[in-house]
């Protein structure tokens, strides 16, 4: 019979082989003129050494994954019952693993450009001014954010109206066929736990759906038309596709928090369940293949654009900031992050792979990224401390 563990155990591999593949495959993510942060000219990414460089970034990612495909099997053999612990926990090592590969390949890099004497133009990042280099907010797909609230806002409104109606004692955990393993007693923060996660899951999309649009571009200084039209095509394309994300993955919320809020239903049952889990597989499927397909800030997008006859904006004398300073390699920090004081950005285009990221020279950032730090680690001790006490 396939019970909880057996399931964790099948999260883990499923998870583990994700974040090992997303992370072999990210250099070809990124645009030619960055080798693992560094600032490279474009025609030298075919380089022998940098094919080299690229192999051993590759080979240890998948060293490091197969460890942790190991470690996760021989825990599950030998503690079944700490699955749910190893569930929680083991991705977390996939960050050291990034950067045990990540690190030796950026000083490579570092040295590589310093040995070759690469020169660089300066990149173009867009201009804080100007509406076509900065997205704007209602080019947001907004349609599935209200969606995806108008399903949040359903799932208080039943959570609060059947309240008076649940036992003294209700779920506090559920089995794969969604029926109650462990009891809590009824309070207005159980009963409401699932909704206002569901919330910040929508708010922490929100979020991402901004800064998709408002993040400073780069811009190639020798093709900007190319490079305006290629982010736009990203931005629309990534925005729809996180929106679908966000609403998929809300209404899954709002589906798996039922039976917490009616446990009497004859509905409930592991059919629901994993018709959730494929449903919510066909979002993430799609974004994956619109990164594979667009690449870092659209660079994979084929558009046929003549660069002559370039207005003052596209050829970057209006809406764009000199790079000089902005772009220079001393301002990234091992290559990933960014730390510029004269930079009055907040939201940038990493270096490496499709994310985005901040300018952690700005105080804003600074206290931002240590509430999300504290927040984490808040969660993570919570989690260990139900886990122990509830014996989940």
């Amino acid at each position: 019979m396939f019970d909880e563990n057996n399931f964790l155990f099948a999260v883990n591999l499923f998870v583990l082989t994700i974040f090992g593949g997303v992370l072999m495959i990210t250099p070809h993510l990124t645009r030619k003129s960055y080798l693992f942060g560094v600032k490279i000219p474009p025609e030298q990414s075919g380089h022998p050494e940098i094919a080299v460089m690229k192999r051993r970034y590759i080979l240890s990612c998948l060293f490091g994954a197969f460890i942790m495909l190991i470690l996760c099997v021989v825990q599950f053999i030998a503690r079944r019952d700490i699955t749910l612990l190893t569930t929680i926990y083991l991705p977390i090592l996939m960050i050291p693993v990034f950067f045990t590969a990540f690190i030796p390949a950026w000083k490579k890099a570092v040295r590589l450009k310093e040995e070759h004497g690469w020169q660089v133009s300066n990149i173009l990042l867009a201009g804080t001014s100007s509406p076509q280099t900065r997205g704007s907010l209602s080019a947001v797909p907004w349609i599935w954010y209200l969606l995806s609230f108008v399903i949040v806002a359903a799932t208080f409104v039943v959570a609060i109206t059947r309240y008076p109606a649940l036992p003294d004692m209700i779920a506090g955990h559920l089995n794969e066929n969604m029926q109650p393993t462990r009891w809590v007693e009824k309070t207005w923060w159980s009963v409401l736990m699932m909704p206002l996660f569901t919330a910040a899951t929508l708010a922490l999309m929100v979020m991402v759906a901004v800064f998709i649009e408002k993040a400073k571009l780069q811009i190639d200084p020798a093709k900007p038309r190319l490079s305006f039209a290629q982010h736009g095509i990203y931005r629309r394309r990534m925005g729809h596709a996180m929106g679908f994300l966000t609403l998929i993955v809300i209404l899954f919320m709002a589906i798996v928090g039922l039976p917490f809020i009616f446990p009497d239903s004859p509905v409930w049952g592991a059919q629901i369940f994993w018709g959730s889990m494929v449903l919510i597989s066909i979002p993430i499927i799609l974004v994956s293949v619109v990164q594979l397909k667009t690449g870092q800030g659209g660079c994979k997008v084929k558009i046929d654009i003549d660069e002559d006859n370039k207005t003052d904006q596209e050829s970057g004398k209006s809406g764009v900031d000199d790079a000089g300073k902005a772009s220079d390699d001393k301002f990234w920090k091992l290559g990933m992050f960014y730390c510029n004081p004269d930079d009055p950005t907040f939201i940038v285009e990493n270096r490496f792979g499709m994310k985005l990221g901040f300018n952690y020279s700005r105080l804003p950032v600074k206290i931002g990224v240590a509430i999300v730090l504290f927040g984490l680690i808040a969660m993570y001790a919570w989690l260990m401390m139900l886990i122990l006490t509830a014996g989940i």
